[in-house]
Formats: structure tokens, C-alpha cells, sequence
């Protein structure tokens, strides 16, 4: 069996990612959020069913659209159990004064 030269796949990787043409969202790392920009504005949210909790102390995390490549995709919701001394700040869009619309990650905060 013959191996492939780390120089073959070397190149074929970048042959791979030069044929790609996504434009990445611009994110921005901060406390205590993740902020994404979008040019659009996200779909109306999604309605879910929401499945039995794991447990009495969980709580429900909605869906939201996240910004990726050119489109909106849809982030399904999930069971987040209960932390003590913090709660959850759910994901939000908000439109700025330069027609761009920023998507504010979700986070716990310290009470």
C-alpha cells in the first residue's frame, strides 16, 4: 500500500479551501458574550417543541438564528441545568444605525 506525501495532502487541502467561497460572519470575543454581525435581519424564531426536561432542575434555552456563511441557520434550543448564583441571558439581535444587525450570544451572569 502505498502512503500519500504530507506535500499531496498539503496541496489538496489547499486546492479545497481555495475553492470555497464563504464569508465568514465578523465575530467578535468579549465578556461575557460572543457578538456575531449579519448585513440581513434573522427569520421570525422558530417554534419548538421542547422534549421532557432531564430533570426538575433544568430550564428551557430557546432556539435563535446564528449568522453562518452567507445565511441565517437555525441553533436548535436545549435543557440547561439550573446554575446557582447566576441565570441565563438568552441570545438577542438588535439592529444598528449602519443597517447591520448584531446577534448578542447568549451567556450566564453572575447575580
Amino acid at each position: 500500500m502505498k502512503s500519500i506525501g504530507s506535500a499531496t495532502l498539503l496541496s489538496a487541502a489547499v486546492i479545497g479551501l481555495c475553492a470555497c467561497t464563504i464569508t465568514p460572519a465578523h465575530v467578535t470575543v468579549g465578556a461575557p458574550a460572543v457578538v456575531v454581525w449579519a448585513p440581513m435581519a434573522p427569520p421570525p424564531p422558530r417554534v419548538e417543541v421542547m422534549p421532557p426536561p432531564p430533570s426538575h432542575d433544568y430550564f428551557w434555552v430557546s432556539g435563535y438564528w446564528f449568522w453562518e456563511g452567507n445565511q441565517h441557520r437555525w441553533v436548535d434550543g436545549h435543557w440547561e441545568h439550573h446554575r446557582e448564583y447566576e441565570h441565563w441571558v438568552p441570545h438577542r439581535w438588535d439592529h444598528d444605525e449602519r443597517g447591520q444587525w448584531r446577534l448578542t450570544g447568549g451567556y450566564w451572569h453572575r447575580d
